[in-house]
């Protein structure tokens, strides 16, 4: 009887672990696998599951023994229930981090992150040697590795101020390619009008994200090349001075551009409120006059999703310099809350150690979710709606080197090559924040507020909802109230440092 007592006791303790810490696997032998939950933004596609599955076999064969585990959070939930995660203690073994968005450095400054220094060389040694240096030192705050680079793609030598455009469309109304804001403000009226007798409907141009600057506007000015952090706050110009983005000139040409778009009904109404999967599922259909981009994305073929027309991705001003300031665009952390930090590691270290692995956490099972063709595409299966049976998103975590571009991306070679390499180096100028990540610590609550009120008083303006002139005046008293002079003299500070530091 007491046995039976005893069994049962275990079964239910194991029963309440299970559901208290994730999924409980074991392996062949009977021990308990390490649970990899691994955190990030969006949605699952229709059979994850059956990939998930393939993947965890494919570790259990190569002795790594890890619960594999994607769990999704919906973009417009990601940023708040990441943080209540982390700061109430939720465990879970890596995290998606977007260095143009929330970088290493905040997450690594409010105590989020496991210091990864000591143990990638214990654990994962081999990772070390994957990445060149520069991207490590985007990933290092105080001399600590906080991150591992997710090297998806090439960043080194045009990461700024692409522009996207229907080309199709404007072939279809003899537009020509607008090549400065004066040219873009007259081809999207003519644009607009015009689509819209097709059919009724009225498209508007967009950003990719609205704190970002524009920085495809940025190479049409006198001033470029010069550094614009992508949470809108901090410009540095070339000689290392630093300054608040939305006190500099460039900032008010960049606020009364956009006003005249808003005000000509060019952006949407309401963009400030517009959820990100509309803004999204625009993008993907091709239903917009333009798009600035602030970073590489595929040009696209409209026709696998069953749409008639070409995307065309560009650069005004072409011929002015590259500036190379975020080489490291995505990378994957180790949340200080897990138990178990080595897991994570683990997972990257054997996606990144071979291309089969690499493909199967990708694109799925092969034959099943996708095939191969050639040495360096892939074709997707599709489900009945036309989007992919399985796909992980490739910028969250993906090795460059073992890239495989879509059969449906029809970009020049050119621009093929480019994702791999630069192809730009003798164009290519280094921004003096390469390597510099500004630890905001010492003035976390000033930063913290200035953040946010940039959202409130400064991003309308930005955005063009509120006109510049007779606005700015008041944004600027609130954004020092909230403590923007202490936050800048911080960053100065700390960037002083650092290019000191890089001339030794």
């Amino acid at each position: 009887m007491k046995r039976r007592v005893l069994l049962f006791l275990v079964l239910a303790c194991t029963a309440v672990l299970a559901f208290a810490g994730g999924r409980q696997e074991t392996s062949g032998g009977g021990v308990a696998k390490v649970p990899m939950r691994y955190y990030m933004p969006g949605a699952p596609t229709p059979e994850t599951d059956i990939a998930v599955r393939a993947i965890n076999e494919a570790l259990a064969r190569d002795g790594v023994n890890i619960d594999y585990q994607p769990i999704y959070i919906p973009w417009d939930q990601w940023v708040d229930k990441i943080n209540l995660m982390l700061s109430t203690g939720d465990e879970f073994e890596l995290l998606h981090i977007m260095e143009d968005y929330i970088p290493t450095s905040t997450y690594a400054s409010r105590n989020y992150l496991t210091p990864l220094s000591a143990l990638i060389q214990k654990e994962t040694p081999n990772l070390t040697g994957r990445f060149e240096q520069v991207l490590w030192d985007s990933a290092t705050v105080k001399g600590e590795i906080y991150s591992v680079p997710a090297f998806w793609r090439d960043n080194s030598g045009d990461y700024e101020g692409d522009t996207v455009i229907r080309k199709d469309k404007f072939d279809q109304y003899n537009i020509p390619v607008p090549q400065n804001p004066a040219e873009v403000i007259s081809a999207l009226t003519t644009l607009q009008q015009r689509w819209a007798v097709e059919d009724g409907i009225k498209r508007y141009a967009y950003e990719h994200a609205l704190n970002r600057p524009p920085m495809a506007l940025h190479r049409t000015y006198d001033t470029w090349p010069f550094y614009t952090s992508l949470d809108g706050i901090f410009q540095v110009r070339q000689n290392g001075e630093a300054n608040l983005y939305y006190e500099t000139e460039e900032f008010r040409k960049d606020a009364e551009f956009m006003n005249t778009l808003y005000s000509r009904g060019l952006i949407h109404p309401d963009i400030l409120n517009l959820p990100a999967d509309t803004i999204n599922a625009n993008k993907q259909d091709g239903e917009f006059l333009l798009g600035f981009m602030t970073g590489p994305q595929f040009t696209y073929d409209l026709t696998s999703r069953g749409i008639n027309g070409e995307i065309l991705k560009y650069k005004m001003s072409f011929d002015k310099p590259m500036l190379m300031n975020l080489p490291l665009q995505n990378s994957n952390g180790i949340p200080i809350t897990t138990k178990h930090p080595e897991a994570g590691l683990k997972f990257l270290d054997w996606m990144y150690s071979s291309q089969a692995n690499q493909d199967l956490v990708l694109y799925g099972v092969q034959g099943r979710h996708w095939t191969p063709v050639g040495t360096d595409q892939r074709r997707h299966v599709k489900g009945p709606d036309g989007n992919n049976l399985y796909m992980l998103d490739i910028w969250m975590i993906e090795y460059v080197k073992y890239h495989r571009f879509d059969v449906d991306d029809h970009s020049p070679q050119e621009e093929k090559d480019n994702w791999l390499r630069n192809i730009y180096p003798d164009r290519t100028v280094i921004s003096p924040v390469v390597g510099f990540n500004f630890d905001s610590t010492p003035v976390r609550v000033e930063y913290a507020n200035v953040t946010a009120e940039y959202t409130a008083s400064i991003l309308p303006i930005k955005v063009g909802v509120i006109p510049y002139t007779g606005n700015l005046p008041a944004a600027q008293a609130k954004m020092k109230a909230a403590g923007s002079d202490v936050v800048i003299a911080e960053y100065r500070r700390q960037l002083t440092e650092h290019i000191t530091a890089k001339k030794k």
